[in-house]
């Protein structure tokens, strides 16, 4: 397929999945779009930029550092507890800071990693994640393009270790206070384990505080409000062109935690009325009105361990951080 051809029926899938939030229809699974790319000097579209300025204005007390303290303290006690691994997966591996935080002292740890593959919905962040590992390891690498829960079966050879990192995988498509939490996060790991290689081990980030301060603390950026709203310019742009009645300007960022769910939402706000039409319809946004941009599920060890039971997936170790607040959760998959 070219790079055209891919270009075209990505926008094509970011135009239906925006239709449907639009309408009510899906909450909380925009996520995938948020790290779009500045496409000339003056594009509004900066979210891949504002990831990266919120990242390095946050400091040293947030669960991005934190998850890299795991790392850096625990890396070696991970690599003996699930080695042999000699292919690395990273599963959305973020922007070079991330990798150099999370996936090259593990790299480091194994020793005995040969190929590494990246897989992100953005062509630039897996792309720079394999330079970046060729450069400091000269080993094979793989970029690959797209949502890894949608891919089909990932073929390596060899003993792999996947990660997914700084909490990407508590963030699940649903609506606000789901009763489902659970039933949902054991929903992805079996996903996965349809598209890792069988055998594979799993590392997951994720934070695991139930303290609203904290969390509200996490996310309380300039930053990374406007990281999350980007994600409307980002429309305007790719699907909504030649709509002067929706107005990428007209939203304001908003959160909510739902601890029963163990659910913290990221939301967009209407702050006027807008209305615009797609795929023939006339759609209709009142000034208030919120939509659940992405989900950030911090779902505690116990949560964990239950979902991994009833996605038939053997829980290896939870590591934590010093304060117990992030957590890397080992696992094995079938």
């Amino acid at each position: 397929m070219s790079d055209l051809v891919l270009q075209q029926s990505i926008k094509d899938e970011f135009a239906k999945d925006s239709f449907a939030w639009f309408k009510g229809e899906r909450h909380g699974h925009m996520e995938k779009w948020q790290y779009l790319e500045p496409e000339h000097e003056n594009d509004p579209v900066q979210a891949s930029l504002l990831w990266d300025r919120w990242e390095n204005s946050v400091g040293d007390d947030n669960m991005l550092a934190r998850q890299g303290q795991i790392i850096r303290d625990q890396a070696q006690d991970i690599a003996a507890l699930t080695a042999p691994r000699r292919s690395l997966i990273d599963l959305g591996p973020g922007g070079i800071n991330a990798v150099d935080r999370n996936t090259v002292p593990l790299i480091e740890a194994y020793k005995t990693i040969q190929s590494y593959t990246a897989i992100d919905i953005a062509q630039e962040a897996a792309d720079n994640a394999c330079n970046r590992i060729s450069k400091l390891f000269n080993m094979r690498t793989l970029p690959l393009y797209g949502d890894f829960l949608d891919l089909h079966r990932i073929e390596e050879r060899g003993h792999c270790v996947a990660l997914i990192m700084g909490g990407t995988i508590g963030n699940i498509e649903a609506e606000q206070n789901t009763s489902q939490a659970i039933e949902l996060m054991a929903q992805r790991i079996t996903n996965l384990r349809q598209v890792l290689p069988a055998g594979t081990v799993l590392l997951i980030g994720l934070e695991a505080t139930q303290d609203s301060k904290l969390l509200y603390g996490d996310y309380d950026y300039p930053a990374h409000a406007e990281f999350e709203i980007n994600i409307m310019h980002g429309i305007k742009r790719d699907v909504l062109a030649d709509q002067d009645g929706f107005d990428p300007y007209a939203w304001k960022y908003a959160m909510k935690w739902w601890p029963q769910a163990y659910q913290f939402c990221h939301l967009a706000e209407a702050t006027e009325d807008q209305n615009f039409r797609m795929y023939g319809k006339m759609l209709h946004i009142k000034k208030g009105q919120q939509l659940v941009i992405d989900n950030s599920f911090k779902f505690p060890v116990l949560a964990m361990q239950r979902s991994a039971q009833l996605a038939k997936t053997e829980y290896l170790k939870p590591f934590l951080d010093v304060d117990k607040r992030m957590v890397v959760h080992a696992l094995k998959l079938s």
